[in-house]
């Protein structure tokens, strides 16, 4: 494959530790997987990154396909002499963690991969060409808001108004180009036939409220296609877990890999 843009990446973590590296989702960048990060970082070396027209990352490569996002990672590795490394994602993120283990087992430790497909269904296909119709007419203002409104239960945003403020401030970092790059790449995403070819140790981690992304009885099923995989359902919890319920989460993590 032709030379990617390189991807805007953070380290953390002592030197020689085994490595985890966290995807971020549509709209997410670097700072989504702060919390965890910071945690896992006392025993594993971390990175973590923004996808390309996220944040500190250049703008995508033309005619981005869900292809181009996994060989990305995996060109991220090369250049930072990362020979197998453990796989963090949520959303967009988990599904690009699961692709990874099929196409390059050999590079992946373990995979952790919350509220994710492997293949969106044709009604949520027609839904995100609907946001990206809104995006390139509209922007990402209103797109932001809107979004973080269904990533995150009213109560919550009540309770939490910080990570409220720091997940629309986070997706409107994110460019009009970046957006619209993994959104197709999205829609393209469809490994559902493979699940039972992967053979790198996988939790699934599925959020009881989580209506969209991932819902828990696809999660099941998901789980159930793939070898040995385990499954975590987090009660009283909506799509983005790692911010809901931040100390779960990383305590899934730390187990998991540990």
């Amino acid at each position: 494959m032709a030379r990617l843009p390189e991807l805007n990446y953070q380290l953390a973590g002592p030197d020689g530790a085994p490595w985890v590296t966290f995807i971020p989702g549509i709209g997410n960048d670097a700072s989504f997987w702060a919390f965890q990060a910071e945690r896992l970082a006392a025993r594993f070396r971390v990175l973590t990154f923004d996808p390309w027209g996220h944040a500190g990352s250049p703008p995508p490569p033309r005619e981005c396909g869900f292809k181009d996002t996994v060989e990305g990672i995996i060109q991220l590795w090369d250049r930072l002499g990362v020979d197998r490394s453990s796989l963090v994602g949520l959303g967009f993120g988990g599904s690009t963690a699961l692709a990874l283990g099929l196409d390059h087992p050999e590079r992946v430790e373990r995979i952790v991969a919350c509220c994710c497909r492997p293949r969106q269904p044709d009604d949520r296909r027609d839904f995100w060409r609907g946001r990206l119709g809104k995006a390139r007419a509209e922007g990402l203002g209103q797109l932001a808001d809107a979004t973080v409104d269904r990533w995150l239960s009213e109560a919550f945003r009540a309770r939490a108004p910080e990570v409220d403020a720091r997940l629309r401030a986070m997706f409107k970092r994110t460019s009009v180009e970046g957006y619209c790059a993994y959104v197709n790449a999205f829609i393209e995403m469809d490994f559902d036939t493979r699940l039972a070819a992967l053979r790198v140790p996988t939790l699934l981690v599925a959020a009881e409220q989580d209506h969209g992304g991932g819902p828990v009885a696809d999660m099941q099923a998901m789980s159930a296609r793939i070898p040995g995989a385990r499954l975590q359902v987090l009660a009283d919890c909506g799509h983005i877990c790692n911010q809901e319920a931040p100390e779960a989460v990383t305590k899934l993590l730390e187990g998991f890999l540990g």
